[in-house]
């Protein structure tokens, strides 16, 4: 292991019976891996051009760290063969990118400029920072991504998806959590859930494309002043609540319809089986003005009504 190491050009290396601390250099544009059964890995940077491995573990598992550039490897190894249960402390430059994965395990990342891609089965994702393309998934545990900046794809199975404080196109799924994106920006966000609410605020930019989604939960979008949008609304058993009045241009059968904000550039599509789909102003949390398609439309029966009647009787009608 010390001649390996040596290889890997090894700055430190601290050895006892339950921990392992060693530093070693890496050239500009190193990938790391680390593939982890059980345990935590904590990643956090700095400006030198070397990776700290600080690793608490059993003292009959061992520590091997494999590789140079392109990638280097790193892995706990139990001295039978049997799954590992570590903790990782890892320090890395601030543009490697990185390569984390686990199984029971929950893995973060602070202030990071690398491309990312994470992935763990039980255990919570959170992630400061990345950049190019951004990949961070869990089966049974929540996503957190802030700060990030490029191709975006965060999903959980059995927890929710908060992405907020990134730039760049973004894809946040889940089957039983909630989806929150908070001060996004982008011209292409799509975040869809089976079992939970979804939530936006962010851009919604001039032909930029925006799917918002959830089958049994509500759907809320924050407008910001000025927008031009097209946005297509669908819902079954739940309510189109609106802050402001809202023409509509294109209504269909169920609770399908369309309306225009401003010039309609971008495209906004909502969709909510079982639950409400609101559209917000910044800073209010409550609906004002609830739509009902078939109400709309007998109301505008009735004014199309009283319109015959009054040009029918010579009498003029005043502008609402």
């Amino acid at each position: 292991m010390i001649g390996l190491l040596a290889a890997l050009a090894v700055a430190t290396l601290t050895t006892s019976g339950t921990e392992t601390d060693t530093t070693f250099a890496v050239k500009a544009g190193t990938r790391l891996e680390l593939n982890q059964f059980a345990g935590s890995i904590a990643v956090k940077t700095w400006a030198k051009s070397a990776v700290r491995v600080v690793a608490t573990h059993s003292s009959r598992v061992g520590i091997e760290i494999s590789g140079g550039s392109p990638v280097v490897s790193i892995q706990a190894v139990h001295y039978r063969g049997l799954p590992t249960n570590v903790d990782f402390q890892l320090t890395v430059p601030k543009a490697m990118a990185l390569n984390l994965s686990g199984v029971n395990t929950e893995i973060s990342v602070d202030d990071s400029g690398g491309e990312l891609s994470i992935e763990t089965v039980q255990g919570e994702v959170t992630v400061t920072g990345g950049s190019k393309i951004i990949q961070a998934s869990s089966v049974d545990g929540e996503v957190h991504l802030s700060d990030a900046t490029g191709r975006i794809e965060c999903s959980s199975v059995n927890g929710g998806v908060q992405i907020e404080r990134s730039s760049g196109p973004v894809v946040a799924t889940s089957v039983n959590g909630e989806i929150t994106l908070e001060a996004i920006d982008s011209d292409d966000v799509e975040g869809n859930t089976v079992n939970g609410t979804v939530n936006y605020q962010g851009t919604l930019r001039n032909a930029g494309s925006y799917r918002f989604s959830s089958h049994n939960g509500e759907v809320t979008v924050i407008v910001p002043e000025r927008t031009n949008a097209t946005v297509s609304v669908a819902t079954f058993s739940g309510d189109f609540n609106s802050d402001f009045p809202v023409p509509l241009t294109d209504a269909r059968h169920g609770k399908r319809f369309s309306f225009t904000l401003g010039d309609g550039s971008a495209r906004v599509e909502l969709e909510s089986f079982q639950g409400s789909i609101n559209l917000r102003r910044p800073g209010n949390s409550g609906g004002k003005t609830t739509v009902d398609k078939s109400k709309s439309k007998e109301k505008t029966k009735e004014t199309s009504k009283s319109k015959t009647k009054s040009k029918n009787s010579g009498e003029e009608e005043s502008e609402p």
